[in-house]
């Protein structure tokens, strides 16, 4: 099996645009206790882990543009997109060391779990993949690491969580190219799938999200409670990810309807 990218090494795919490179010292961090720095050093593997998974998603991805016949340069920028998030899977282990004091292992790598959308054609399938992890997660994402970096006050979170942003910004971006790129009967073929999407979305955020009280001290280094998080992540939805819908000419009334309502990811909502 071939090694994997290394944080900063430019992959099959070309170099990035930014490149931060983590502080030498973070003085912050010492004066942390020891059941803090494992916490943290906890949360950024984990973190790790999970940013492993989505390189596996912008494969998943590359493949559908490539099938769908997508602009190359949007099959170009999904193809870097793996690189990034090798990226971003070592960038995040490497703070994780920092906090733990030693050197932790690359985490086990996540089952990515690609959705079937039973009913829906394979081209929409496609479609759906992409707008579903770009346009959903990759915004949700952004508005996650902006979350974190607005509390966050460590000078080694801070780079990071600055590096991680930067992608995940341009991720975000490829999913509104491409469903712009659609024409109309294939954006509205998409119009039924957005609720449902919108839910599994923001419920595997809660899944995935710690759910620490409110931590000075976690929230310092990149880690704000889980109340905040959701917080952010529903502002997205409701201040991006809805209206950009509605500029591409697609009914929100259901999503917003379910956002208005609370946003629970209890049950799916009808």
């Amino acid at each position: 099996m071939a090694a994997e990218p290394e944080y900063g090494e430019h992959g099959r795919w070309g170099g990035r645009l930014t490149r931060r490179d983590l502080p030498d010292d973070d003085p912050s961090i010492a004066e942390l206790d020891r059941s803090t720095r494992d916490r943290l050093a906890t949360i950024w593997q984990h973190r790790a882990a999970t940013e492993r998974r989505v390189a596996d998603s912008f494969e998943v991805i590359r493949a559908s543009l490539e099938r769908r016949r997508a602009d190359p340069a949007l099959i170009e920028l999904a193809g870097r997109a793996v690189d990034d998030e090798f990226r971003h899977t070592e960038l995040s282990r490497r703070v994780a060391s920092r906090f733990r004091g030693a050197e932790v292992e690359t985490p086990p790598r996540l089952v990515l779990e690609v959705p079937k959308h039973r009913g829906a054609s394979p081209e929409l399938r496609d479609d759906l993949f992409v707008i579903g992890q770009c346009l959903f997660n990759e915004t949700t994402a952004s508005a996650f690491l902006e979350c974190c970096l607005s509390q966050a006050e460590g000078a080694l979170a801070q780079v990071a969580l600055r590096e991680l942003l930067a992608d995940e910004v341009e991720h975000g971006r490829m999913g509104w190219t491409y469903l712009a790129s659609l024409d109309r009967k294939e954006r509205q073929r998409v119009e039924p799938w957005l609720l449902p999407m919108a839910f599994t979305n923001l419920k595997l955020w809660r899944k995935e999200t710690p759910p620490d009280e409110k931590n000075a001290a976690l929230a310092a280094h990149g880690a704000p409670p889980a109340e905040d998080i959701h917080r952010a992540l529903v502002d997205a939805l409701e201040t991006l990810i809805v209206p950009g819908f509605a500029e591409l000419g697609l009914r929100t009334e259901p999503l917003a309807a379910w956002l208005k309502a609370g946003a629970s990811t209890d049950q799916p909502p009808v």
